[in-house]
């Protein structure tokens, strides 16, 4: 088993809790732009990692 295949679930579940996070904190404030940029930057972020681990865009 290479160390890629086992950095790369942390990096996806990293990916994941933070964004799923900045998406709560949407909820509490959804006025806040910053919050809003914030997720909106994980979310791609998220997306890019899902496309790279599985070879299809997103």
């Amino acid at each position: 088993m290479s160390g890629e295949n086992t950095v790369v679930p942390s990096v996806l579940e990293s990916a994941q809790q933070r964004t799923a996070e900045l998406f709560v904190q949407l909820c509490g404030d959804p006025d806040s732009k910053a919050v809003a940029a914030a997720a909106d930057e994980a979310l791609h972020k998220l997306d890019d990692l899902l496309a790279a681990t599985t070879g299809h865009a997103v």
